[in-house]
């Protein structure tokens, strides 16, 4: 097997050469550290239900699609829906109002061969089997879509719930993870997932922590912890590796992802 030793200019360079995923709040932006959704990293988004994972998610999946005059993409995303979260209809109305903005910024049309709805592919993987057979398939899948930049998986704790041990689900997701992992760093891919709270009882009394345990915090490059005030959310990036721990503030409008004025 050959292998190469690379100095830190070289990896710097290279890191450097790829535009991150912008996700239309300069706040959140600043927060994950590297202005954006990073190519080539896994990033996990965490919260309770209503603090906007899946509206992140779907804002991300437009701006993939950004056109390269604007320091963007002008890539595909993939969804993978595990708790049938998706919902076209919002995802319409988002990348639209991206277009639009787009074009503002541009003051021309944006000409595109394909519709932006035709750019984000999706796969139903309710339940563990499936799940199974779409992160096994997945090379190929990539292989066949090789504009794909994107991959969000909404959301990873669904398909583990029912039907198998803990140590099982360790074991399987980490595999999962690591080849995942591979294939992002390997075609530079952004992937996204989303992860639910749970309760941890402690000796007298329980706190509300990430889903699927301490090692799985441990797999993931960038964490993100949203939360809800109002009609404020905000993001505390609990773990990155380009960035210190910052709190971002953004609104979830009909447009997608603001900043909160």
């Amino acid at each position: 097997m050959s292998y190469k030793v690379f100095s830190a200019t070289e990896l710097w360079q290279r890191e450097t050469s790829f535009p991150s995923i912008p996700t239309f709040s300069q706040s959140l932006d600043s927060c994950l550290g590297s202005n954006g959704i990073q190519l080539g990293c896994l990033t996990e988004l965490l919260g309770l239900p209503g603090t906007g994972k899946t509206q992140l998610c779907l804002q991300l999946c437009a701006s993939v699609q950004i056109p390269s005059v604007l320091g963007g993409l002008n890539a595909e995303a993939l969804y993978v829906d595990t708790n049938t979260n998706f919902t076209p209809q919002r995802f319409k109305e988002i990348v639209s109002a991206s277009q639009t903005k787009c074009q503002q910024l541009l003051e021309t049309p944006i000409v595109s061969n394909k519709d932006p709805l035709h750019r984000l592919h999706y796969i139903n993987a309710f339940g563990l089997e499936k799940f199974c057979a779409t992160m096994y398939r997945m090379p190929s899948v990539i292989e066949d879509h090789p504009q794909i930049k994107l991959i969000v998986i909404d959301s990873i704790t669904f398909p583990f719930k029912e039907g198998i041990t803990p140590s099982q689900r360790t074991g399987l997701l980490f595999r999962q993870m690591a080849e995942l992992q591979r294939l992002a760093v390997e075609k530079q891919i952004a992937v996204v997932v989303t992860n639910e709270m749970s309760t941890r009882v402690g000796l007298s009394t329980g706190s509300i922590v990430g889903a699927l345990g301490d090692a799985w915090a441990h797999r993931c490059i960038t964490r993100v912890l949203l939360s809800r005030e109002g009609c404020e959310r905000r993001a505390l990036c609990l773990k990155s590796n380009c960035g210190a721990n910052a709190v971002g503030r953004f609104k979830i409008t009909e447009e997608g992802i603001r900043d909160v004025d």
